[in-house]
């Protein structure tokens, strides 16, 4: 061996030491559930940024950069089938700096939401309990629920969700994991099937005689006259519709996340695409039936304006349910069965979507170290598991440490989220579009779909519908309610790059140090 060799091998292994041990229904249903998970009632609450959309529009023309952006995490993932997702093909084809500048940022988000949505774990179950505590006349349930939605209770049912997922991927292999992802996924499915029935045969009139039953006489048009007379515009038409775009765009986010553990799957070139396309076109379905559905049943401009009167704190009839539409449902049809499928609608999605979304991010953890540009220890895997232990245990307390920033400081926490995916999309689809002409030779030996559309390759058209998508949710959403950029924020922001590039630099000279050249990781790509 020469003496300017390197005195340790370019990667961490030969061998990554997982397993294919993830089929493409299993992985169908995690998308599903880590795009739907807490997502619809959120959605709710931010009609009042569109008041008047044709929200079946918005959706079906934001599904194609959507399924874009979709089709180019495919092609990637299946083109180069390893642990790390956008990290993986970023670095290898466009920029090893960027790519990990820019997994680091998705990383931090993915991980962060983990803490938001399990407060909203948290709250659904206090929405059913009052749901129950009003139809009942029971005070106690409505004191628990109440009880529930305090800050302080939240938390600790959130952290509770936490550690409870957290020991499931930490000492089951991910197998085991996905196949109960499978199970409570086809359940999902059929609950909500019966849920939108039941929901879709309400009308107006019916939900405004039980409304104004239970919240007194003419109580469903004062809540829009509250609205009108505190500023809210009902305004349907094409100006609202653009207005609902960015949000129907990032209505669909999340579903990338399948090429995370590309690796681990089964025939991944026939179940990837089950993974990410096919669940896309089924959440597309889900979304516009739950808009179409609540539109038919409770009105589009009543539920505006109950968005409106919510978020900016004026007085509603139902103080303890936000947004929880199902809540509605159950004031026209009193079953006590009515709220248990709402839970398994909107409830179980939320709580299950955190299997996917911790080892989506431990793969990058595991994908950065696997390339040196993390710890040894993060890409250590169980003998017995299969499970990378201590990369999962540190999404576990970071975690953590998002649900404390969301419950206490939530004015940074949130916002901070939202920016980094909607710039984290960015640099993929940017590589994307230029992989064919900058890593010519990985691109002709690695991909498996080279053909040409006007003498420009199907990746690159992909990468550019995607990438026109993004720019314009991007646009759309700058300084609004939902990406306020101000100077906390903006700083917030700037930080998690700051602290990206500075582990980068160090990893760069430690490795170094050590006599390996870490430009050499990034020209192949890693070992199975």
């Amino acid at each position: 061996m020469g003496s300017d060799e390197p005195k340790v091998g370019i990667f961490v292994r030969q061998s990554t030491g997982l397993v294919r041990g993830v089929g493409g229904w299993d992985s169908f249903f995690a998308t599903f559930a880590l795009v739907t998970g807490g997502v619809p009632i959120f959605l709710i609450s931010l009609l009042f940024l569109s008041p008047g959309a044709n929200y079946t529009l918005a959706l079906i023309i934001m599904f194609l950069p959507s399924m874009a952006l979709g089709a180019v995490y495919t092609l990637f993932g299946i083109s180069m089938p390893r642990s790390g997702g956008d990290y993986v093909f970023v670095s290898r084809g466009l920029s090893s700096f960027l790519g990990f500048i820019n997994s680091f940022g998705l990383f931090f988000a993915y991980v962060f939401s983990i803490g938001i949505y399990s407060l909203y774990g948290a709250q659904y179950l206090a929405y059913t309990f009052a749901t129950y505590g009003f139809l009942t006349n029971n005070t106690g349930l409505i004191n628990l629920a109440t009880t529930m939605l305090s800050q302080n209770y939240s938390v600790v049912t959130g952290l509770a969700i936490i550690i409870i997922f957290l020991l499931l991927i930490t000492f089951t292999n991910t197998r085991t994991a996905f196949r109960l992802i499978l199970i409570t996924g086809i359940l999902e499915i059929i609950a909500t099937v019966i849920f939108f029935v039941i929901n879709a045969t309400i009308t107006q009139s019916q939900f405004v005689t039980a409304f104004d039953k239970y919240a007194g006489a003419g109580a469903y048009y004062k809540v829009i006259q509250s609205a009108e007379s505190n500023g809210l515009t009902y305004t349907p038409g094409v100006r609202t519709t653009l207005l609902a775009l960015p949000i129907a765009w990032y209505a669909f986010t999340w579903y990338t996340l399948p090429a995370n553990w590309s690796g681990e799957i089964r025939q991944v070139k026939k179940s990837l695409p089950i993974a990410i396309l096919g669940a896309l076109l089924v959440i597309l379905i889900f979304y516009l039936v739950f808009y179409n559905v609540s539109f038919h049943s409770f009105g589009q401009e009543f539920l505006t304006a109950w968005s409106f009167n919510y978020i900016n704190g004026y007085a509603l009839p139902f103080t303890f349910i936000g947004t929880y539409t199902p809540f509605f449902v159950s004031l026209v049809y009193t079953n006590p069965l009515v709220p248990i499928l709402a839970l398994l609608v909107f409830w179980l999605p939320d709580i299950f979507f955190f299997i996917p979304t911790m080892i989506g991010g431990t793969r990058y953890l595991f994908a950065w170290s696997f390339d040196r540009m993390a710890p040894e220890i993060f890409s250590r895997v169980s003998m017995k598991t299969k499970v990378p232990v201590v990369s999962t245990i540190t999404i576990g307390v970071l975690a953590i440490i998002g649900l404390l920033a969301y419950a206490y400081i939530p004015s940074v926490a949130i916002v901070d989220v939202i920016p980094i995916f909607d710039f984290g999309f960015i640099i993929p689809a940017i590589t994307a579009i230029l992989i064919p002409f900058l890593k010519r030779d990985m691109y002709e030996i690695s991909f498996v779909v080279k053909r040409k559309i006007i003498g420009l390759p199907i990746i690159s058209w992909l990468g550019i519908i995607a990438l026109i998508g993004i720019i314009y949710g991007i646009i759309g959403l700058w300084n609004s309610y939902l990406m306020p950029i101000n100077f906390a924020t903006g700083i917030a922001i700037f930080s998690v790059y700051i602290i990206a590039a500075i582990i980068y630099a160090v990893m760069y000279y430690i490795n170094r140090r050590k006599g390996v050249d870490p430009r050499l990781a990034f020209k192949e790509i890693p070992p199975e």
